[in-house]
């Protein structure tokens, strides 16, 4: 047997140092990516368009943390499909970071049981912070003045009512299913890309009422362009304290409430959504931020991810029985 020439071998202690070398490198990458990030502006997408509650949230968060990481942080509308295209183009960039998605009930809770494709798995996406929580108003045509009036109408005239939404089986959707089964009336269904257009259809006397977040309606409502009929919410609302709620009306099975957050793509390292969940604390603890974020009818609320993960699956299992009790199909 020929030994090998000791210049060329490479020695234990040699292969001992480069290996602990490697281990070590690989134990400081996820700390540096911390220190690093963020490298380039931020985008952050959202599932509807400009004008509506997730857009108004987004955006007002948005401006806080790209003060906060030093990066600007650029809102991108991507409306349509109840908010799904969105996420679909989140998991489909490259997870670090510096592409997130904007989300509300629908795309983490609801369409995930409503779509047989929908186009992400929502069990692989990352939670990173919950931002704020607000309920849903049902809004109507000035003629009706109430809700027991609007289902009335609908009783009598079926098919005449109209209502929009933000997309085939969104959450918008939904309740308005669900309000025609609870309540035993007909309408049709308009889909749009969003509550700001369901709004112009109202007013312009092309549908007659729509479900939206409350928050993104509180002018509408105060002005009396449109009536507030109803809040989902466990209570009244302060903003329209004579608003009552859905279980006031004898329709308890329509309490539900709205979340906003942000989520990172399937992937993102563990240090970099701890530093944007620290960073989603931080803003959201500041008065001016809170302050604009409650005009709009939303309370602010920051949550680590593992919390916001836990609300995500407790929503989901709520709306997945929901639709399975009214044999809601997946289409």
């Amino acid at each position: 047997m020929n030994a090998q020439d000791p210049h060329t071998q490479p020695s234990r202690r040699l292969v001992l140092a480069a290996g602990l070398g490697a281990a070590a490198l690989g134990l400081t990458l996820p700390a540096r990516a911390q220190e690093t990030f963020p490298s380039k502006p931020i985008r952050i997408l959202v599932g509807a368009g400009a004008g509506g509650s997730t857009d108004i949230t987004a955006r007002l968060v948005g401006t806080e943390l790209a003060k906060l990481l030093g990066q600007p942080v650029v809102i991108e509308n991507r409306p349509g499909a109840s908010g799904t295209i969105s996420v679909q183009q989140t998991v489909r960039a490259p997870a670090d970071g510096h592409t997130l998605v904007w989300v509300g009930n629908s795309v983490m809770a609801i369409s995930p049981f409503l779509y047989k494709e929908p186009g992400y798995d929502v069990r692989t996406l990352i939670p990173v912070s919950l931002a704020t929580t607000s309920m849903f108003v049902i809004m109507a045509s000035p003629e009706f003045k109430d809700l027991k009036q609007l289902i009335a109408y609908g009783k009598a005239n079926p098919g005449k009512l109209s209502f929009g939404s933000n997309g085939v089986n969104g959450s918008l959707h939904l309740l308005s299913e669900l309000l025609k089964t609870e309540a035993g009336f007909d309408a049709v269904h308009i889909p749009y890309k969003g509550g700001a257009e369901s709004a112009s259809a109202t007013m312009g006397g092309q549908i007659q009422f729509y479900f939206d977040a409350l928050s993104s309606n509180l002018a509408l409502a105060r002005t009396g362009k449109l009536n507030a009929l109803a809040v989902t919410g466990s209570r009244r609302d302060k903003s329209l304290p004579d608003t009552p709620t859905m279980a006031e009306l004898g329709l308890p099975a329509m309490t539900t409430d709205v979340f906003f957050g942000l989520v990172a793509p399937p992937g993102t390292p563990t240090p970099v959504v701890n530093k944007l969940a620290d960073a989603m604390k931080t803003v959201l603890a500041q008065a001016p931020l809170r302050e604009a974020l409650s005009a709009t009818g939303n309370e602010p609320q920051s949550t680590t991810p593992a919390e916001f993960r836990a609300l995500v699956d407790k929503e989901a299992a709520r709306f997945q029985a929901l639709i399975k009790a009214k044999g809601i199909q997946p289409q």
